[in-house]
């Protein structure tokens, strides 16, 4: 009797291990399609967060988020903004505005953006200069760049003039840029540029 006891337990005992063993299987495999597949799964991740922080259309199996849009305030043929305007009459206006071509010679930052690769990153930022109108950048020598602290308060200096004197940086929210002028016969001028982020993907119905 005792000894059937006995059979019966290590029969229990073998039953269960084997029972487990599939378990332990499943673990092991998800351990090393993790290990083996790490870069693609956190690319998937950094591409997950990217989609929730922007607003993009997002659909993970039964789970679908629809893409974040912001209506344009403009609609074709109404100007709701300006409901009112009025002339001007002794050009006032008109001369306050030219103030903000000459001291700068016609030279203009401006900047344009991209979804960013960069790990915790919203965007990728490139900066550059334009000549308006007959203005020309053959007496520019240099751009020196400050983004402010969070770039480690360094000015980053850019003496591609055939590119328009560019900079690539990249930001996870909008942030104020100067811009040092270097002209050739001396002079040095200071110009800046909001870098926003209304033209990126939220805002932008696909």
């Amino acid at each position: 009797m005792l000894q059937k006891a006995a059979s019966a337990t290590e029969s229990a005992k073998q039953s269960g291990l084997w029972d487990i063993i599939p378990s332990i299987l499943w673990v092991v495999l998800a351990l090393v399609a993790l290990v083996a597949f790490r870069k693609e799964i956190q690319s998937l991740l950094q591409n997950f967060s990217w989609r929730l922080r922007t607003g993009a259309a997002l659909k993970l199996f039964s789970i679908e988020l629809g893409q974040s849009y912001v209506s344009p305030s403009i609609d074709a043929g109404k100007n709701e903004t300006a409901l009112v305007h009025r002339a001007d009459e002794n050009g006032e206006r008109w001369r306050e505005r030219e103030q903000y071509y000459k001291p700068n010679r016609n030279i203009h930052l401006v900047h344009r953006l991209a979804p960013s690769n960069e790990p915790g990153m919203l965007y990728d930022i490139q900066l550059y200069v334009v000549a308006h109108k007959d203005a020309t950048l053959s007496n520019l020598s240099k751009v020196e760049y400050y983004f402010g602290r969070h770039w480690g308060n360094q000015i980053f200096t850019s003496i591609d003039r055939a590119r328009g004197f560019p900079i690539t940086t990249s930001a996870y929210g909008a942030f104020m840029c100067t811009a040092k002028l270097y002209f050739s016969d001396g002079e040095r001028v200071m110009i800046n540029r909001y870098v926003d982020f209304e033209m990126g993907a939220i805002g932008t119905k696909l």
